[in-house]
């Protein structure tokens, strides 16, 4: 809990399709720990940039220790989000995530290239900026393999190819849509199955296995989605090691991540993704772990260090 009064300027999402009442429980969550939180609309939003960055709400500025928004957005409302973030970042005040971090957070093909360097084990993927690259590289792949957008969410962008020819052709409407699209191995013995184990402030906290027998992709959309808690799972350890591996390689300090682990007999346990933004109600629920009121710690603690280290330094 904070001891100090803090302020969080917090963005509700305008394009809240995915998140349903994210905004409103992360908010309470915060009110619950005595913080005070300013409620904003994007549009609502300004900047004025000289020898200091001055923040403004509806045309008056606003002081806060903190900036806070969760959740993907269409591409437009991103980008200004992302200008607007980069300013409190570069006022010296705390943001969910780094800029940098953010970056690679939001793009599959950055993420892979950070585990690869740090060797954390994955679906071995390809990119290739031609269709003729393309093409070469596709006798390196089976017949049967994924194709995906590299800054797609939810299991938008993400493909199952049955043959090369279909494969190619989804290159091709990735590339006529001006989108960067990676080729990736085939896992064949989790299908509609994997393990999400979300991560706060670099330390795994809970693990769930989402499972789906109608999407390969097990990512809730079908009406045969479950989701099942895997904390007495006898790897709970082990997928807690791997989770913690893969976000140390992008920060290690990372305030929140939401990773998505194959369990493969063939392949072992290898890595998917990072969610920057993960869904927490379906893992609080299914586990009944207090993930929102951690969240909120981690956050709070990461204000509170950043604040007096300010101070020191004035």
């Amino acid at each position: 809990m904070a001891d100090e009064q803090l302020t969080i300027l917090y963005m509700i999402n305008p394009d809240p399709i995915f998140y349903g009442m994210m905004d409103q429980l992360i908010i309470e969550t915060f009110q619950k720990l005595r913080v005070n939180v300013i409620v904003t609309e994007l549009e609502e939003l300004s900047v004025i940039i000289g020898n200091e960055i001055t923040f403004y709400r509806k045309g008056e500025q606003i002081h806060f220790d903190a900036f806070l928004a969760y959740g993907y957005m269409a591409p437009k409302h991103y980008q200004d989000y992302m200008y607007f973030n980069f300013a409190v970042h570069s006022a010296g005040k705390i943001t969910l995530h780094h800029p940098s971090t953010e970056s690679i957070l939001q793009n599959k093909l950055l993420q892979h290239l950070k585990f690869s360097e740090n060797q954390v084990p994955i679906a071995r993927c390809g990119a290739s900026f031609s269709l003729n690259t393309f093409k070469q590289n596709l006798r390196r792949f089976n017949n049967k393999s994924i194709i995906k957008e590299v800054e797609g969410y939810e299991g938008t962008g993400v493909k199952l190819s049955i043959n090369h020819n279909q494969s190619t052709e989804l290159f091709c409407k990735s590339m006529w849509n001006g989108e960067q699209a990676i080729i990736q191995d085939f896992i064949d013995d989790t299908i509609g199955r994997s393990i999400r184990v979300l991560v706060i402030g670099g330390k795994a906290v809970s693990v769930t296995e989402f499972q789906d027998n109608v999407d390969f992709k097990s990512n809730g959309y079908s009406d045969d989605f479950q989701i099942q808690s895997k904390m007495d799972s006898e790897k709970k350890q082990e997928y807690f090691k791997i989770a913690e591996k893969a976000c140390a390689a992008i920060d290690p300090h990372l305030t929140i991540g939401g990773v998505d682990i194959l369990d493969s007999r063939k392949n072992g346990i290898v890595v998917l993704e990072i969610n920057s933004w993960p869904e927490m109600t379906f893992s609080q629920d299914a586990t009944g772990l207090p993930l929102f009121e951690q969240f909120g710690q981690e956050f709070i603690e990461k204000i509170i260090s950043n604040n007096r280290e300010r101070t020191d330094s004035t």
